[in-house]
């Protein structure tokens, strides 16, 4: 495993170096390779980030899963809520719409932001397999805007002037 990254590892510095990167560019894209394959967890997760979004490497969904997966069974939230979106379109691994709804309410949980905004729309659409419920919904959204996810705040402020009552148990 530890020659197979380190092959990705070199055709990234090339790819960079070819693209007209930095030396820096290079050098911190090897960095974070060398970190992710250690376990650093924050590290998984960004290289599964350049991954999905082809970002410095070569776009590579099953790689991202591989990072995302890594990351996520280590408790970072975030990278659950990636692994759940990518689960559910099937980008990098099977769908399976169910594993994602279970990832995305789990990454909601543990403080995930953008999980929190995609379980508040859940509720608020009855999608996935989750009965329409706006007191959900709107739990949701706040905890999402109170970490400062813009459109958390703007469907919160939407759900609770087309539906007072679902929001006054709030804080």
């Amino acid at each position: 495993m530890m020659l197979q990254w380190m092959k990705v590892g070199m055709l990234v510095v090339m790819c960079v170096a070819l693209a007209g990167g930095t030396t820096a560019t290079a050098a911190s894209l090897a960095e974070l390779m060398a970190r992710a394959e250690r376990g650093d967890v924050q590290a998984q997760y960004t290289l599964g980030m350049a991954y999905s979004k082809g970002e410095g490497v070569r776009q590579d969904y099953r790689q991202a899963v591989v990072l995302f997966s890594k990351a996520a069974d280590k408790g970072h939230a975030d990278a659950r809520y990636e692994l759940a979106r990518h689960t559910f379109s099937g980008l990098g691994t099977e769908e399976d719409k169910v594993k994602a709804k279970l990832l995305f309410l789990s990454a909601a949980d543990d403080g995930s932001a953008d999980a929190q905004y995609h379980v508040g729309t859940m509720y608020a659409r009855g999608r996935s397999g989750l009965k329409k419920n706006f007191y959900k919904a709107a739990k949701w959204y706040d905890k999402a805007a109170d970490q400062g996810h813009a459109e958390a705040k703007a469907q919160l402020e939407k759900l609770c002037a087309a539906r007072p009552p679902a929001c006054r148990d709030l804080e």
